[in-house]
């Protein structure tokens, strides 16, 4: 199959990654390749090269207060080049409005997994356009998926996120400080964190961009004691290392979120996670890989870390399976095979 796949343009499909969006975008081409599938990435041009990218723009016009109108020129290029070539079907994995009216007259379908929550221009045209037969929408859970139910008007499949089992093997060892990893921004929660981890008075150890300077200096820098330790932004292979030695893996997002890969590959790793009732978070664990806390209480937090540390490895890496890589992506080739 002839796959054409549409990223967020604005950051490289590459390793560190940014964030989820950018991990699940290369490991899932990563997947169909493997599989045999003839694919092309629409990404930034920074991505990597194994991907068969085709980008319009690095970082350049990137910081340009017009920005808006670099980047429609951009996603309005991606969509002449697909029609230029003979695909089989679009995959588009942006967070952009244009891949959807475009995609109303696409001489083949068009999926789109949505990976946002629903944003007024975004919204808009799916509201608009999700009625037309050749427009297929994929949420990543079930949660995510109502929340956008109200805007599809022709239904939607649910395929859960996977990552490479491969990858991240089961290596914990010890349980010797708590772990965090992801964007440092508000809404993901590290200032909470922080605050459980003090409450138990265990170290943490935490990774990621500083994608909110001030957040960090504000909330989390003035937070710190000397049994905290910020790593850097990592590669996935150097984060695996650091679960060697958690006891657990803490959520504590302040928003809907769609999936949340990172509590799966904690999982995988052997690695139980504790966190808020928020978005698909009780989708992805079970009684044996995880608990569940109330949202917005760090005492609530705190005991749901300290009865998920006792959690054994092998029955947690056990549950993280169930979202394997190869699943979700034969679950999409099987989808668009149906399409066609």
């Amino acid at each position: 199959m002839k796959i054409a796949v549409i990223a967020k343009t604005r950051l490289p499909i590459a390793e560190p990654f940014r964030g989820g969006l950018e991990a699940f975008t290369h490991a899932l081409c990563k997947e169909y390749i493997r599989l045999g599938h003839n694919i092309t990435l629409y990404a930034h041009a920074d991505s990597d090269p194994e991907l068969n990218v085709k980008g319009f723009y690095g970082d350049e016009n990137r910081e340009s207060a017009h920005f808006e109108i670099y980047e429609n020129d951009e996603y309005l290029s991606i969509l002449k080049d697909i029609e230029q070539n003979d695909f089989d079907i679009v995959h588009n994995n942006s967070t952009h409005e244009l891949p959807i009216p475009w995609g109303v007259k696409a001489p083949i379908p068009v999926v789109t997994t949505i990976h946002t929550p629903p944003i007024a221009k975004l919204k808009a045209a799916i509201k608009i356009c999700s009625g037309v037969e050749n427009l297929h929408f994929v949420l990543p859970s079930k949660s995510f998926e109502a929340s956008w139910q109200p805007y599809l008007n022709n239904g939607s499949t649910v395929i859960y996120n996977g990552v490479d089992l491969s990858k991240w093997p089961l290596v914990r060892e010890s349980r010797d400080y708590l772990f965090w990893f992801g964007r440092i921004v508000h809404a993901k929660g590290l200032d909470i964190v922080l605050d459980a981890a003090h409450e138990l008075k265990i170290p943490l150890k935490f990774a990621g961009p500083l994608d909110d300077q001030t957040y960090f200096e504000e909330q989390i820098r003035r937070r710190m004691t000397e049994s905290d330790t910020y790593l850097g932004h990592l590669k996935q292979s150097d984060i695996h290392l650091h679960m060697k030695g958690a006891a657990a893996m803490v959520s504590a997002v302040r928003w809907e979120e769609p999936f949340g890969l990172t509590n799966i590959e904690a999982m995988a790793a052997g690695v139980p996670v504790a966190g808020f009732d928020r978005g698909a978070f009780r989708e992805l664990i079970h009684a044996e890989s995880g608990v569940v806390a109330e949202q917005r209480n760090v005492n609530s937090l705190a005991q749901a870390i300290e009865a998920a540390i006792p959690l054994d490895s092998a029955k947690v890496r056990r549950h993280a399976e169930t979202f394997s890589l190869q699943t979700m992506a034969e679950r999409y080739i099987h989808h668009f095979q149906e399409l066609l």
